[in-house]
C-alpha cells in the first residue's frame, strides 16, 4: 500500500472528538482554569451539542488589556469619531465580561469533517486561527488544531 499525501487526509480522520467545551453561562474564571489545566488555548462553546461560539486566549486577554478609546474631532459643535466606535464598543464589552457568552466569538470559523487538511490549513493560515471547531450542520463533532496538522508531518503516518 502506498503512502497517502497528508494534505489530502480528511479532517474527520484526525480531528479530536473529546476536546473540552464550555457553556455560555460558564464563568471567565472557569475558562481560564480549563485552559491552564487542559493546556489548551481555546474551547468551543456549546449548548447541548450545538456550537454557539468559541473562546480563546485572545478573547480572555481583553480582561487585562488597556482599551484605547477612539479619538474625536469637534468641529463647530459636531463630534466626529476618528476611529471605529463599534470595534471599541465590542472591546469594552469583552473587557467587562463575566461569562463565556459575553466574551466568546459568536460566529466562529468552522470546518466540516470532509474538508481536506490542505483546505483546513489554508483557512487557519488566512484567518490566523489555531483551533477550528468541526461541525456537521450546527452540531459540534470535533476540533482540529494547528498542532494536529503539524504533528502529521513529523509522524508521516501510512494510510
Amino acid at each position: 500500500m502506498k503512502q497517502q499525501d497528508i494534505r489530502e487526509l480528511r479532517v474527520g480522520e484526525i480531528m479530536e472528538t473529546d476536546w473540552p467545551t464550555l457553556g455560555p453561562e460558564s464563568t471567565i474564571e472557569e475558562a481560564i482554569k480549563l485552559f491552564a489545566e487542559a493546556r489548551i488555548s481555546g474551547a468551543p462553546v456549546v449548548e447541548g451539542e450545538r456550537l454557539v461560539g468559541i473562546i480563546t486566549e485572545g478573547d480572555l486577554i481583553f480582561q487585562d488589556a488597556d482599551i484605547k478609546a477612539p479619538g474625536f474631532l469637534d468641529i463647530l459643535g459636531g463630534i466626529i469619531p476618528l476611529g471605529n466606535t463599534e470595534e471599541y464598543r465590542k472591546e469594552v464589552l469583552k473587557s467587562a465580561g463575566v461569562t463565556v457568552g459575553e466574551v466568546m466569538s459568536d460566529d466562529p470559523i468552522t470546518v466540516i469533517p470532509e474538508a481536506t487538511l490542505a483546505e483546513t490549513a489554508t483557512v487557519m493560515a488566512e484567518q490566523r486561527k489555531k483551533i477550528l471547531p468541526v461541525v456537521e450542520g450546527e452540531r459540534l463533532v470535533g476540533v482540529i488544531t494547528r498542532m494536529d496538522i503539524l504533528t502529521l508531518h513529523v509522524l508521516k503516518p501510512r494510510f
